[in-house]
């Protein structure tokens, strides 16, 4: 899934008009997942690699692979679910706990959807990876109907949100990450079909 649809569907699940202080929480545990990945991407762009070497062979290293698993380990997210209600009291508590669960939603919508780049969620408990038969993007693996599903949840979501959202400052954030998966949407599954 891509990070767009994890923002917006973590916040349409997570935030609650009466704890908008919780979007900050809820946006930051929906990004760590994929952040080794911008790191990994910026860092291959700098080396002057290639978009099919990036993608088809150092993804796919032992050291980028191992990068991957910490952000994407459903028991360091579950674990800031637990710390977050022990110590829910205190004013991290909630954050903590806010993150954590974004965090889990992050994979939990992850792993229907990843095929040949299917992350280890158990880390460190285990290194199983769930080769799901649907990919959010590879045709050769049902991705147009894994980015449909997507963009409908992102549709869906979006509409739930906007009336909800105060300001036009996060209406026009929200607005933009909904055209981003739009676009991407159109750029990856449909112009291929044309």
């Amino acid at each position: 899934m891509n990070t767009p649809s994890h923002l917006i569907l973590n916040l349409a699940l997570l935030r609650r008009p009466v704890a908008p202080a919780m979007t900050w929480p809820i946006l930051i545990g929906a990004l760590i997942p994929d952040a080794a990945l911008f790191i990994f991407y910026g860092w291959a762009r700098a080396q002057g690699l290639p978009e099919q070497t990036i993608w088809g062979e150092a993804y796919y290293s032992d050291f980028w692979q191992a990068m991957f698993a910490v952000g994407n380990s459903m028991p360091l997210g579950l674990l800031g679910v637990a710390l977050g209600y022990a110590f829910r009291r205190v004013w991290a508590g909630p954050w903590i706990g806010f993150v954590g669960a974004s965090m889990v939603l992050h994979h939990l919508s992850d792993l229907p959807l990843h095929h040949d780049d299917a992350h280890q969620h158990f880390w460190p408990l285990s290194s199983f990876r769930l080769i799901s038969p649907v990919s959010y993007y590879d045709s050769d693996h049902f991705g147009l109907l894994g980015a449909t599903v997507e963009l409908v949840l992102v549709l869906a979501a979006t509409a739930y949100l906007l009336p909800r959202l105060n300001s036009v400052l996060s209406k026009g954030l929200l607005g933009a990450m909904a055209l981003v998966t739009i676009a991407g949407y159109f750029a990856l599954q449909i112009r291929p079909l044309v």
